[in-house]
């Protein structure tokens, strides 16, 4: 998977881009006849129905329901169609989205493989939030066990080994690693510089959720606040899990930029932690 990002103070773009054995076609037709939704990815979608117009024409409304970090929330949205390119646009009119942003649109474009085999198929989110400081998250489905994947982090010593491009190693400054409250320090890299965090976790078992609250590093010179929070749930039909990052942030100035770059690595970690853990099953 490949992802792009573009950020400009209040206005954003992203996009993820990945090769799928399906021909595009069919992919195309599987979201613009969109009643398949629900069943194929049930435990994202619930539920989907023509709100106005006829459900495969432009200029149509539809109602999707989702569930997002155990909630179940609602989206609107005005639809555009592309058959010859095989681009779906969603512009978001109204739901639980719309409480952090002034405009949020996600643009599905599926195309063949230069082979003829599969297609390549890319999201691409263009938004404007309301305020500065709005989370931003990244989510993916994994293949590995929930419980498996949270305790990869929650005892952390494996996780140097797990992606050693990114994280070189982890101690614990204060506390007992395991338990919510402790300081650890994280050395990484990124864009080959070797730097390091030091950061208060708390630990949520039964939600199996992470927060790792930084309080010293590189990144608290752009940042009053710096939270990294980890949840890892298990898939509706039992098998794998969905992984996410929620990046919660305050600039110190206008400077500061969007911690996009820092959730593009999540994004990462999220893919490259799965390989791992699998591999070693």
């Amino acid at each position: 998977m490949t992802q792009q990002h573009s950020v400009s103070g209040l206005v954003g773009k992203l996009v993820a881009e990945s090769e799928v054995n399906c021909s595009a076609d069919k992919y195309y037709e599987m979201f613009k006849q969109h009643e398949g939704i629900p069943t194929a990815i049930p435990h994202i979608y619930t539920g989907v129905n023509v709100i106005e117009g006829h459900g495969t024409t432009s200029g149509c409304i539809i109602q999707w329901n989702y569930i997002v970090e155990s909630k179940n929330e609602f989206v609107h949205t005005k639809i555009t169609y592309d058959d010859e390119t095989r681009t779906i646009r969603y512009d978001v009119l109204e739901g639980q989205a719309m409480e952090k942003y002034k405009k949020f649109s996600a643009i599905l474009m599926a195309k063949p493989e230069e082979n003829g085999h599969g297609s390549i198929v890319s999201w691409t989110i263009e938004y404007e939030k309301i305020n500065e400081d709005s989370p931003i998250v990244t989510e993916l489905e994994v293949n590995c066990n929930p419980d498996k994947y949270y305790e990869i982090w929650k005892h952390h010593e494996e996780v140097p080994t797990a992606i050693p491009h990114i994280y070189t190693s982890v101690e614990v400054i204060e506390g007992h690693g395991t338990t919510s409250g402790c300081i650890k320090q994280w050395n990484y890299v990124v864009d080959g510089k070797n730097e390091y965090v030091r950061e208060i976790t708390t630990y949520n078992d039964e939600a199996r959720t992470i927060c790792h609250s930084d309080f010293e590093e590189h990144v608290m010179e752009k940042y009053k606040k710096f939270y990294a929070i980890l949840a890892v749930k298990p898939k509706a039909n039992g098998h794998g899990s969905i992984v996410s990052w929620t990046i919660e942030y305050e600039k110190i100035n206008e400077d500061s930029p969007v911690p996009i770059d820092y959730l593009a690595v999540f994004h990462s970690i999220i893919e490259d932690v799965n390989s791992h853990l699998c591999a070693s099953e």
